[in-house]
């Protein structure tokens, strides 16, 4: 395992905040939810960074690609199968149409930043809104 992605694991497990990591799927006219419960690091953002339409009200949030494969989301990709994230457009990434349910409400995600190392993902930033 890289040595960043294992030190993010152990701070997230020490000191990391519960979220819902929400994908919404449809199948003809019914649609439900796809969630994961798991730990991320969320900042408000500060003084600094509230310019032009962003409020107080936006999060900047870190989370474990970790998490998202013991969890199976967003649904049967297993590790052994995939070895992990290693590539931007895996699904098992957040994207956009995703939202995120945070202190009890419901946060849509506005950017989605994997960052990578030697070829691994070894966390995911997300901005949201809401």
């Amino acid at each position: 395992m890289n040595q960043l992605l294992a030190q993010l694991d152990r701070r997230l497990e020490q000191r990391g905040e519960d979220i819902i990591l929400r994908k919404r799927t449809n199948a003809g006219s019914t649609g439900s939810n796809v969630d994961c419960v798991i730990p991320a690091i969320v900042r408000a953002l500060t003084v600094e960074q509230l310019i032009g339409s962003i409020t107080q009200q936006n999060f900047f949030i870190i989370i474990s690609p970790t998490h998202i494969i013991r969890a199976q989301w967003p649904g049967g990709r297993t590790p052994a199968a995939t070895g992990g994230l290693i590539i931007p457009s895996d699904p098992r990434i957040p994207t956009t149409s995703d939202s995120v349910i945070l202190r009890g409400a419901t946060k849509a995600v506005q950017r989605v930043a994997p960052v990578f190392d030697a070829g691994k993902c070894i966390s995911i930033e997300l901005s949201v809104i809401g």
